[in-house]
This record gives C-alpha cells, structure tokens and sequence, in this order.
C-alpha cells in the first residue's frame, strides 16, 4: 500500500507540485489573506487536489509517451508499479478533493482550479501537444491558476493583480519548459511530440525564453507599482532577469545540452524567489 501511495506522489512531480504551492501561498498572502487555519487547509488541499491531481492526470493520459521516452519510462504507470485503474481512482479522488475545496474558498477559487484542469488536460494534452509545438502556451495557462486561485482565496475575487501574478507563472514557464525540451530533444523526437527547437531552431526558443524574462520583469514592476509596496523584491527580481538574459546569450552563442541543463536548475528560482519574498516584504512594512 505505502509503494502505491508513493506512486500516486510521483506522479503528482512533488518538485514541481512545490513551486506551483508556492506561487499560490504567495498569491494569498500578498492578497493579505486571513491566517485562518481551516482557509489555509482548504487552500492546502485546493493546490494538492487540483494542481497535483491534474498533473498525475496528464501522466495517466501520457502513459503511452512515457514509455517511449528515456526519461519517463520509469514513472510508476510505465515502470508496472501502478496499475492504469488504481492511478485513475486516486486521480479522480484528488481532483475531487481539490475543486470542492476550492468551492468551500469561494467560486473564484474553484474557477481557478477548473481552468487549471481545462486547460491542462483538454487543451494541452488532448488537442495540442501532439500536433503544435506551441503547445506550452496552453500548458502554462494551467500552470498559472495557483497563483490565480491563491489571490482569489485571499481576496474573495479575482481583480487585475491577481491576473497579473498569475501572468508573470504564465509568461516565466515558456522559459523553463523550452529549455527542457532542448535537453531532451531526442526523447520528444523519439515519442513523436513537436517542440520549438525541432521545428523552429534554437535561436528560436532562445528569443522566446528572453521573451518570458522580459515580460515577467515588467508584470513584476507593475503590481509593484499597483500595491506601492515591494521595490526590494522588484530590484532583486530585476537583478536576477539580467543574469538570466546574460545566461540566455551566452546560450545563444553556444548552444549545448550542458548549457540548456543549467538553465533549467536556474529557471524555478526565478519565479519562487518573488512570491516568497513579496508577501515577506509586504509583512514586514506593515509592521515597520
């Protein structure tokens, strides 16, 4: 039982289950969300249910990639450790959990989570991923509604900043998300998946992921400039964008897997860093 528990957490990716939480713990708490233990719990289980839920529902309807591509063959539903039907009732389960959860928030919430769900199971895994390469643009929309979901919990509605928060996860992924599909371009191309630098180049996806830093900087500085609160968060979030451009040109002069890797480690913490250290600084000049 513990190993088939265990599996169903794998396939829930708990690192990228992780970021997606905190996006969502930083949307509340920037929206000045009540330390309310039962909100919190539910918000808990909105994100584990919803987000974790989805994603493990996309492996489930990848399972015939994953067992194509070297680096996902020994995920539990290739690897045999669990079988199809016990990984769709514990699916089923956590989504249930998650978009009632959501409910109990408010109707925003529970939008959020049924948008998450859309767009990552019907418009990314069923109609684009294995016809477009610009299928990532839908992907991140789902990626993006923690943070939407977070801020809506927090504020009881969904307003302009909360759009824009989920925007700056929405316009960062193409970034991580291209860089992985440069590493592992042999997998894609072995299961058969279209992806920018196949079918567009390097130079392309490169442009794309300098793109996401930009845009991400400036949706930065306008909630800033929105809450009127946040400028050492906002500097060092700049900062980190130049030395992310830096490393982007420097990929762009010489394009490797080695330099694609590094990229991806450094990608998360460009997004983790600002919504852990804006509802902090928030915090702290309330009290101040």
């Amino acid at each position: 039982m513990l190993n088939k528990i265990r599996s169903v957490i794998l396939m829930m990716k708990p690192k990228q289950l992780v970021l997606l939480m905190i996006t969502m713990y930083g949307s509340y708490f920037i929206a000045k969300g009540p330390l309310d233990p039962l909100r919190l719990t539910l918000l808990t289980l909105v994100g584990i249910g919803s987000a974790g839920g989805v994603t493990a529902l996309n492996m489930y309807l990848e399972y015939d990639i994953d067992s194509v591509m070297k680096r996902t063959r020994n995920r539990p539903l290739p690897a045999k450790v669990l079988e199809p039907d016990e990984a769709l009732t514990a699916i089923t389960f956590l989504i249930l959990i998650g978009v009632i959860s959501g409910y109990l928030i408010n109707k925003y919430v529970a939008f959020a989570a049924l948008m998450g769900l859309y767009f990552d199971i019907i418009a990314y895994t069923e109609l684009a991923k294995r016809r477009t390469e610009w299928a990532l643009l839908f992907g991140s929309v789902a990626g993006s509604m923690p943070a939407l979901g977070g801020w809506a919990a927090g504020r009881g509605s969904i307003t302009l900043t909360g759009l824009l928060l989920s925007a700056i996860v929405y316009v960062w992924q193409p970034l991580h998300v291209a860089f992985i599909h440069y590493y592992y371009e042999d997998d894609y191309q072995r299961a058969g998946i279209p992806t920018i630098p196949t079918k567009l180049g390097y130079r392309a996806f490169a442009k794309l992921a300098m793109s996401s830093i930009v845009l991400s900087i400036i949706f930065i500085w306008i909630i800033i400039l929105i809450l009127g609160r946040g400028y050492v968060t906002g500097t060092l979030s700049t900062l980190l964008g130049i030395g992310a451009l830096a490393s982007v040109a420097k990929f762009l002069s010489s394009p490797s897997r080695e330099a694609a890797r590094k990229m991806i480690k450094f990608a998360s913490p460009l997004v983790g860093i600002f919504f852990i250290l804006l509802p902090i600084e928030i915090m702290l000049s309330n009290i101040i």
